[in-house]
């Protein structure tokens, strides 16, 4: 069964896959037809919302649904920590997305930093637990 925690990852991906290529699409009819030079600034932001919004929650539902399982009641690991991951990586990206390119206040940037690295340590632990034991 798909796990709960892997389709919202994968949801909210495509919803960033959609506002990152929506204005990839601006950037590249400002291209063509310069509408203003200003759009250039939000290419980082681009950037961002394809490789950290997109191709990363991505890849970890994907793995967090196709790593073996255990062989036990709770076949992925704790059901707490894996919605962990989920929250703490999507709070950490939109914090650090706002206080990046809205709101410069660097200290909360951190915290979006810091958060979305307590969801990859904790995708991380729930992945490598089930790659090297198998059998528990």
């Amino acid at each position: 069964m798909f796990p709960k925690q892997s389709v919202w990852l994968i949801r909210i991906s495509l919803i960033y896959f959609l506002a990152g290529s929506s204005l990839g699409a601006l950037l590249m009819l400002n291209k063509a037809y310069v509408l203003s030079p200003e759009i250039w600034k939000f290419l980082p932001l681009h950037f961002t919302i394809l490789i950290w919004g997109f191709f990363i929650p991505l890849i970890m539902g994907t793995a967090y649904w196709m790593f073996p399982k255990y062989l036990s009641i709770h076949p992925r690991g704790s059901i707490w920590q894996a919605w962990w991951m989920v929250y703490s990586y999507n709070l950490g990206l939109v914090l650090y997305m706002i206080t990046k390119f809205l709101i410069p206040i660097e200290s909360l940037a951190l915290m979006g930093k810091f958060l979305m690295f307590l969801g990859l340590v904790t995708f991380m632990k729930l992945a490598w637990a089930r790659v090297i034991s198998y059998n528990i």
